[in-house]
């Protein structure tokens, strides 16, 4: 993950939150670390003023799974 643009790391919710909104446009989206789930990350997603997170995960295959619930803020 560390070699993606768009991965930032072990930065807050709110800290990415803060980032798209300054952002300002919708698709914007980074990708970070589950603040309360080790080994599992949150892809944030700008939309028509709301940040919408999806937590991705790694199967027992390999293959990347997200859960179907989203978060909005």
């Amino acid at each position: 993950m560390d070699a993606l643009p768009i991965y930032h790391g072990g930065i807050t919710r709110e800290a990415g939150e803060k980032l798209l909104l300054a952002a300002g446009t919708d698709g914007s989206y980074l990708l970070r670390d589950s603040e309360s789930i080790p080994g599992v990350y949150c892809l944030c997603v700008l939309h028509q003023g709301y940040v919408y997170t999806y937590r991705l995960s790694k199967t027992e295959t390999g293959s990347w799974c997200a859960e179907s619930d989203f978060h909005r803020r």
